[in-house]
């Protein structure tokens, strides 16, 4: 099953937008059955909001840091992040 995540935003009616291109990169015609996981993004003291995604990157980057240690760091880190 192909998935894809976006940020998106619940109409004034109670839809959720969903943008083209991710409609026509799953291959989604209308009246589609999709199935949809819900979180609310909000921004805490000021911050932009992060999405699971981008939040799960970088924790496996503070993992592979953390378990590196000092020696080569950047080149290996260069390496598995490219």
């Amino acid at each position: 099953m192909r998935s894809e995540e976006y940020i998106g935003e619940v109409t004034s009616d109670g839809h959720i937008s969903l943008p083209e291109k991710i409609a026509s990169e799953l291959g989604l015609k209308p009246s589609a059955r999709v199935r949809i996981t819900i979180e609310k993004i909000e921004a805490k003291g000021g911050k932009a909001a992060v999405s699971g995604k981008a939040r799960r990157r970088a924790l496996a980057i503070k993992n592979f840091i953390a378990d590196l240690g000092p020696k080569d760091l950047s080149e290996n880190l260069r390496e598995k992040y490219k």
